[in-house]
């Protein structure tokens, strides 16, 4: 009997022991759990975490831990579980409706998530993470003026917060506040020099306002940051490019198809900046290869027909601009230099069929007007070349050589005072050929 009593009161001291243990070796598990988040070892965390709560079933901080490491192993269905489990268990737990908020976001529940990251806000009113979140979601819906007010309330609460600065600016951008948002892009990056995408939203306004230092300055930046970013080595080529630094391109295209020995557009732009120094040749040869890479691209027709026009290869160049206008019956300059390369020719009838064109094309193109003028003044067609002389001469004053073919054209059609006030006009110009015509027509002419 003694000895049953004494097996009584063991079994009774070990099953308290037990259950005393027990809540200690959750914890052990969960602060196990803690130290892989803290390591990125999310699947070791959510182990520990599902031991901790085998021993302890009502362990919120344990389920919103095990959410959190499921989160970012993107299995979000169950870690959207987790944060409703740990809600049941404590329903003022800001952690939970912010963790349940985030994995709606992922799961494409936008108003869900509004909905909970709107009652994480009214638990914890100045955490600027919540208030970020929901700005996130505002974007998924366009809905970027409400985005804003969030970004913004996220920045009064952490000055520091370079995210929200990034995406406050694409905000912005997005209602067209451009002057705005590049001000947040530029904080941003004062924030977090190693951003990227902030460089290239920035970029692109530099572009627009035709500051193609600053956009040089910004893809050096992200250039250092990765420098095997070969779209950023073909950009920064470009501005170079707008700024006729043709060997500072010519040095970024190589890079660019050193990394991608496919891209068109390097071979198409390294041309073009070898046609810049007057290496015609080598030109050729870059947009020989964007053809074979694509053989519909016109613009590559096209450069190459222009580089048989400056090594005076005009049958070559008309092939050329034949074939770019067949795969682009739009392209306006193509019209105006096939026009150009006719009138080479001799060919001035052929030639006006394709500047009237380019006009109908774009009528503000106004090489065309003076293309087609110097073909009619060539038929003796003097009248029609006046019409279009003076539209060119209207837009375009600083052109000696069509003031000295407008003065030409007058002549031939008697009006010798038009033609010597032309003709001074070039002198002063600079068109020194335009003195022998003053010689010759205007002796009794007072400029």
């Amino acid at each position: 009997m003694k000895k049953l009593v004494i097996s009584i009161i063991l079994i009774i001291i070990i099953a308290i022991a037990f259950f005393v243990i027990r809540p200690h070796m959750a914890e052990n598990y969960f602060n196990k759990g803690i130290i892989c988040i803290d390591s990125a070892n999310y699947v070791s965390a959510i182990e520990y975490f599902d031991k901790a709560i085998k021993l302890k079933r009502k362990y919120p901080e344990a389920y919103i831990r095990r959410g959190e490491s499921k989160y970012n192993t993107e299995n979000y269905s169950d870690a959207l579980n987790d944060f409703n489990k740990a809600l049941e268990l404590n329903s003022m737990l800001y952690d939970a409706y912010m963790g349940i908020g985030v994995s709606e976001i992922k799961l494409d529940k936008y108003s869900d998530a509004i909905n909970n990251l709107s009652k994480a806000i009214l638990e914890v009113d100045n955490n600027p993470v919540s208030y970020f979140f929901r700005a996130s979601v505002y974007m998924k819906l366009e809905k970027y003026n409400e985005a804003i007010v969030d970004y913004s309330k996220a920045i009064s609460l952490d000055s520091l917060y370079a995210e929200a600065y990034h995406n406050r600016g694409i905000a912005k951008a997005n209602i067209g506040k451009f002057d705005e948002s590049i001000k947040d892009y530029n904080k941003a990056i004062e924030l977090d020099k190693t951003n990227i995408d902030a460089y290239k939203r920035r970029v692109k306004y530099k572009s627009d306002k035709a500051d193609y230092k600053g956009a040089i300055n910004d893809y050096t930046a992200i250039i250092k940051l990765d420098k095997d970013n070969q779209d950023a080595y073909y950009q920064r080529g470009y501005f170079k490019l707008q700024l006729h630094d043709f060997n500072g391109a010519i040095e970024d295209f190589d890079k660019s198809l050193e990394l991608n020995p496919k891209h068109k557009l390097s071979y198409l732009k390294r041309g073009n900046a070898k046609a810049g120094l007057g290496k015609y040749n080598n030109a050729i040869k870059d947009f020989t290869k964007t053809l074979s890479i694509d053989k519909t691209d016109s613009k590559a027709y096209f450069s190459r027909g222009l580089a048989y026009m400056h090594l005076s290869n005009n049958s070559k160049a008309l092939s050329n601009f034949n074939i770019a206008i067949r795969y682009n019956k739009s392209y306006v300059e193509a019209y105006y230099l096939r026009g150009v390369a006719k009138s080479i020719n001799l060919e001035y009838e052929k030639s006006l069929k394709d500047f009237t064109k380019a006009i109908s094309l774009n009528n503000n193109f106004y090489d065309a007007y003076l293309g087609r003028a110097i073909s009619l003044g060539m038929l003796k067609r003097h009248t029609d070349a006046l019409n279009d002389y003076d539209i060119y001469l209207k837009h375009i004053k600083d052109n000696g050589s069509a003031y000295l073919n407008r003065g030409v054209s007058r002549i031939n059609i008697n009006n010798n005072k038009g033609g010597c006030e032309d003709f001074y006009k070039a002198l002063d110009l600079g068109i020194e050929n335009a003195q022998e015509m003053i010689n010759m027509y205007c002796t009794s002419y007072k400029k």
